[in-house]
């Protein structure tokens, strides 16, 4: 097996709450086992600093506190009193920025004379004023179950990438490239296959256009800033699952140097022989290939590799969850739920209703049943996805927004553009709390906003919306780019709609004039561009 990364999590308390530390070792060792690839490491002080080495308590607790800055996580119980070396590591912990729970049980009544360390934890609980909200529990299985949710939660945010894969929505233009893509590499097998038996020279010249059509979309994907960026998280992923075999295994090491240095398919070489070599491995090599042959934008293969990775571990939901996702960009909606709802099932033993892995899937089902046109499905699932979230978040999150922005996607489909102006404007309204005024997410929304008000009549509401998510486009892919000629072309459009044909005629020519230098084609329709 792969090595584990090494996570560890330093408890700190007075004596009162003793047991609670005792218990978060088995807590620990419990929520372990749901993230196979992390070592939940405990750093008990009673059980990590040996008492007998150091006779003066001040001496112990520097050696403590060098514990504490090697933990990735600080967990701090309170009762009735701070603690005078608790509070020194909860300032250590404070200056070193470490992520931190805090715990407070409720319930006591302090006497006398305990009234004014009481008052001084009380003192200290209201001074973190929203920065470390204290976490209250009244018993240990309360304490228990806050534990879990919290440990779960951060572990699943912070590691998300190498735990699983949320469906990497890409806009309406490169979701139709992906299927075409996938379109030619069926007609193209089917042709090899096919001139294997009885080859004509009709049938190569055949074969040698599907060649040239489906590297034509290849580079017309990869003119896109989405698929560049896609791209670069896709490396960055697959090294970070290759480095930590490399130590242990030559041809992962291999595999590894070659994909630092972008050589796909030197990699690809070594990956397949690791399959041949290590076969209690292959699963996950399966893996690593299907990401091999996505960052080459060979789809058709990916999948292949994704779904043998699916076989060969049934119970893997991170590898049926990526099979899905593959199957959805390919457009393979009834396969891509199939296997949403394995993984779901799989990890709803695990994690239970309410997990942010569960919202995943819940997201990805409704995606696939929107785009196969289920519209009260997919609302049902987006729905469901909300309600965890609201959950886990809050009702103000980011993450909040995104389902309220495909929720809304689905109304607009269903010609339900009043309520789907709602819920864009839900979204806008969270992404104004916690995003820069000029993110992508809130340009987004504007064009679908803009889209919901073309539709529904008031263009001249959709060409302010328009003109919003264009002004921070520019901003992001600077003034001329083929998502800015998208743009010109909506807005254009609208004025060629209403009549304004003097002023469609402007945006239609700033569009082509982007066209012209980056796509070499000119299309001159009012064919507008739903952005997810």
């Amino acid at each position: 097996m792969a090595d584990r990364t090494t996570f560890r999590i330093f408890v700190a308390s007075s004596n009162e709450l003793k047991e609670e530390r005792e218990k978060c070792i088995f807590l620990f060792n419990k929520i372990g086992k749901l993230f196979k690839h992390l070592h939940l490491e405990p750093v008990h002080w009673e059980y990590d600093v040996v008492h007998s080495t150091y006779p003066n308590l001040k001496e112990a607790q520097k050696e403590i506190n060098n514990k504490l800055k090697e933990c990735q996580l600080v967990i701090f119980l309170f009762y009735s009193r701070i603690g005078k070396y608790t509070f020194e590591e909860f300032r250590l912990a404070n200056k070193l920025k470490k992520e931190s729970f805090i715990f407070f049980k409720t319930g006591f009544s302090p006497k006398t004379e305990q009234l004014e360390s009481f008052g001084e934890l009380r003192k200290f609980l209201d001074s973190l004023n929203g920065k470390a909200l204290p976490i209250e529990y009244a018993d240990y299985p309360s304490f228990e179950q806050k534990l879990t949710d919290n440990l779960n939660l951060h572990l699943s945010e912070k590691y998300q990438s190498s735990t699983k894969e949320a469906l990497t929505a890409l806009s309406q233009t490169n979701q139709d490239l992906v299927r075409r893509l996938g379109e030619k590499d069926k007609e193209i097998k089917e042709l090899k296959e096919a001139e294997n038996q009885l080859p004509t020279d009709a049938s190569k010249n055949q074969l040698q256009e599907l060649m040239k059509e489906r590297e034509h979309i290849r580079r017309e994907l990869l003119k896109s800033e989405e698929i560049k960026n896609q791209l670069a998280k896709d490396k960055e992923a697959l090294e970070k699952q290759l480095a930590p075999q490399i130590e242990k295994d030559e041809l992962k090491r291999k595999a590894f140097d070659e994909v630092k240095k972008g050589n796909y398919f030197e990699a690809e070489n070594f990956l397949r022989e690791s399959a041949k070599t290590s076969l209690d491995e292959t699963a996950s090599t399966f893996f690593e290939l299907a990401k091999i042959k996505k960052l080459q934008l060979q789809y058709s293969e990916a999948l292949q590799y994704y779904e043998l990775a699916a076989k060969v571990n049934p119970n893997d939901s991170l590898y049926l969850n990526n099979a899905g996702s593959m199957a959805e960009h390919m457009g393979y909606y009834n396969k891509a739920i199939e296997y949403y709802e394995k993984a779901l099932n799989i990890d709803m033993k695990i994690h239970g209703k309410n997990h942010p892995f569960i919202s995943v899937y819940y997201n990805n089902i409704g995606s696939a049943n929107r785009k196969k046109g289920e519209h009260t499905k997919a609302i049902k699932y987006f729905e469901l996805a909300l309600a965890i979230d609201k959950k886990l978040y809050g009702e103000d999150h980011p993450e909040i927004s995104v389902r309220y922005n495909n929720i809304g996607l689905v109304h607009y489909y269903r010609g339900e553009y009043d309520k789907a102006i709602q819920y864009y404007e839900k979204a806008i309204g969270i992404n104004n709390k916690f995003l820069k005024e000029d993110h992508p997410q809130i340009a987004k929304v504007y064009n679908n906003i803009g889209l919901a008000y073309n539709d529904k009549g008031e263009y001249y509401k959709a060409i302010q919306f328009y003109e919003k998510g264009l002004s921070i486009n520019k901003k992001m892919y600077g003034k001329e780019h083929p998502e800015i000629a998208k743009l010109y072309n909506n807005i254009g459009g609208i004025y060629n709609d209403i009549g304004e044909f003097n002023k469609a005629i402007e945006y239609f020519e700033l569009a082509l004039a982007i066209d012209k230098k980056y796509m070499k084609k000119i299309i001159l329709k009012s064919q507008f561009a739903i952005i997810i």
